[in-house]
């Protein structure tokens, strides 16, 4: 029956639109992170050009990549570095890393090197792992504690989840 029932939530319907589903979707679980990024220079990246520049696909190609792919998102968002979400993004997907990976989930590693590598404009030097120390938005030491996010998490669209999931209340 758990099997039918993520059949249904997950079908071609779903897919219709764009698969980017944009940061907002990403805050309803990962709060504490769409916070950080949301003043972030990333969340803010289209800020640094000039009107001329926004026109450039060059620069929009790395300053606001989703935008190019999908309804207007200022800056470089989730999506960006992670993948579109709108397969991994089901909490029952997400719970399970390896599952999560299968439906598209990237890591962010893998991605700043499209924007931020050799051929880049960029004139600094770029090195991943400091890169990813300056955007930490999802740390251990950033994450609030298992309370807390159990408390953001009692809706009813993560009941479902729970329960599409498997788990028992």
């Amino acid at each position: 029956m758990r099997f039918l029932a993520l059949v249904l939530f997950l079908t071609p319907a779903a897919y219709a639109a764009s698969d980017f589903v944009g940061p907002v979707s990403c805050r309803t679980c990962h709060a504490q992170a769409f916070e950080i990024w949301s003043k972030s220079p990333h969340a803010h990246a289209t800020d640094s050009l000039t009107p001329e520049q926004r026109k450039s696909p060059m620069c929009v190609s790395c300053h606001s990549r989703d935008e190019q792919r999908s309804s207007p998102v200022a800056g470089v968002s989730c999506e960006t570095c992670h993948g579109a979400g709108r397969s991994y993004q089901p909490a029952n997907v997400m719970r399970d890393k390896e599952l999560a990976r299968l439906f598209g989930l990237t890591e962010a590693a893998t991605t700043c090197v499209a924007c931020h590598g050799a051929g880049s404009p960029s004139p600094q030097p770029f090195d991943v792992k400091a890169a990813l120390g300056r955007i930490d938005h999802w740390s251990k030491d950033r994450v609030a504690p298992r309370s807390e996010l159990r408390k953001r998490l009692e809706g009813p669209r993560h009941l479902i989840a729970a329960w599409l999931a498997g788990a028992s209340r």
